[in-house]
This record gives C-alpha cells, structure tokens and sequence, in this order.
C-alpha cells in the first residue's frame, strides 16, 4: 500500500484546511507543494493530465487542488480514502 500523497499549494486557500484534517486524523502523508518547483508542478501534472477524474475540474478552469492520491488513484474528498 502506497503512503497518500496530497497534491497542493500552500497559496490556495482549501490546501491547509484539507491537511489541518488528515493531522486531526492521523492519516500520515506526504505534501508535494505543487507551485513550490517546476518538478513538484510536473509531477502533479502527470497525473492530472492522464486521469478523467480530473476532466470536469479542467472545464470548470479549476486546477484540482488539493489533490489525494493514493494506491494510483486520485481522490478529492477526504472521506473517500478513509
């Protein structure tokens, strides 16, 4: 089981709530800052791109953040990977 990867910007403003509760949770994680490094941006971006779960949050103009990935699939609601 691959440990869950929250995708996120420490500039957008639903990124620290969502990981306040994953602490509050003891859910352990990583936190890749996707506007920290252009590799941090591809990395998510890889992912992004090649998954549909993502299609109605690009039409919306939204990036898809913050972002739960775990085992290869992707999450946006905490929830979900409980």
């Amino acid at each position: 089981m691959e440990k869950l990867i929250v995708f996120g910007s420490d500039k957008c403003p639903d990124c620290p709530p969502a990981l306040e509760e994953l602490d509050r949770k003891n859910i352990s994680y990583e936190f890749v800052n996707i506007t920290d490094s252009i590799p941090n941006l591809k990395r998510f971006l890889i992912i992004r791109d090649s998954n549909t779960k993502f299609e109605k949050i690009k039409n919306n103009g939204s990036v898809g953040i913050p972002c739960f990935y775990k085992d290869g699939d992707v999450f946006f609601n905490i929830e979900e990977i409980l």
